[in-house]
């Protein structure tokens, strides 16, 4: 996920580095709260069956390189930390789906049994049976109709005003960090700069960028099995689409010579590919939204 960019040394601040430093910080805050709607999600739901585990296991994989290139190409202490930080909300995505899909339903199916057993000494209760229902009745309907309310200021809300505050804070961000004054990126030489490349950090970015576009390919098989995105976060894929495509043009506005560009090579693969991938998936929200209003109907019975 971190291009040779992001290395030091200051030299004077352009508009075409402004831009890719507003573009950098941007991506930056997408990728610090990118799994952050998928694991509430998750939580919300209390089950992890939308995620598939070959797609968090692979992108865990995928960041594990990704860590690896950050340290071996002597990037940036922060750089690393986020990287380190990748890695530790993988571990969080892959423990919340273990919870949901082992801990949890043995846990949930001792409580409705001694739930069950407690039922029965209570059936003479006639009137507050009569009343349960109807109170049950509303309460779903109101559930429902919060769930599936269609308006425009539900869209804005749920994934709009998310993705704006976090665009404003990554521009804030920038600006904060006096990186609108000097340019704490390296310049990569025209000519005889053959001895930057480094080997080590480029077959790293390589299998990372593989890991990444082959993370999307299980969830995108299992959409298509279950015919349903139910228990996916759609906020989950907008961030990670918004964090791509503002990395890719934090590189591409750095610089655009053949050298620079074949040096991030991995990077931009990796980010422009993952995009095509998550528009499959942006499809299939779209084609199976049907199935997912009524899973949500099923989740407030």
């Amino acid at each position: 996920m971190f291009s040779y960019i992001l290395t030091s040394t200051n030299h004077p601040a352009t508009w075409r580095t402004q831009v890719s430093g507003v573009m950098g910080s941007t991506s930056l805050a997408c990728w610090i709260v990118l799994l952050m709607p998928q694991l509430i999600e998750q939580w919300r739901l209390k089950s992890a069956e939308g995620i598939a585990i070959g797609f968090i296991s692979i992108w865990f994989m995928g960041d594990l390189f990704n860590l690896a290139g950050a340290i071996w190409a002597g990037l940036l202490p922060e750089v690393v930390f986020l990287a380190v930080w990748f890695c530790i909300a993988d571990f969080l995505m892959i423990f919340s789906y273990v919870y949901y899909t082992k801990i949890y339903p043995k846990k949930h199916h001792h409580k409705k049994k001694r739930h069950s057993s407690g039922h029965h000494h209570h059936h003479h209760h006639e009137e507050e049976g009569e009343e349960r229902p109807l109170l049950h009745r509303r309460r779903s309907s109101t559930l429902t109709d919060i769930a599936m309310e269609p308006e425009y200021h539900s869209v804005f809300v749920k994934y709009v005003l998310p993705i704006l505050f976090v665009v404003a804070c990554g521009i804030l961000g920038f600006f904060i960090s006096g990186s609108a004054e000097n340019d704490d990126r390296v310049d990569i030489p025209e000519n005889g700069g053959d001895e930057k490349i480094k080997l080590g950090p480029q077959v790293m970015g390589y299998l990372s960028a593989l890991l990444y576009l082959g993370a999307r390919i299980p969830q995108i098989i299992q959409n298509h099995q279950r015919k349903s995105v139910h228990g996916l976060s759609l906020l989950f894929f907008l961030f990670s689409t918004l964090g791509n495509l503002t990395y890719a043009a934090q590189i591409l506005f750095y610089r655009s010579d053949w050298k620079y560009v074949l040096l991030n090579m991995s990077w931009l693969l990796g980010s422009l590919g993952t995009i095509f991938e998550d528009s499959i998936i942006f499809l299939q929200f779209y084609i199976y939204r049907e199935s997912n209003e009524s899973s949500i109907e099923d989740d407030f019975p």
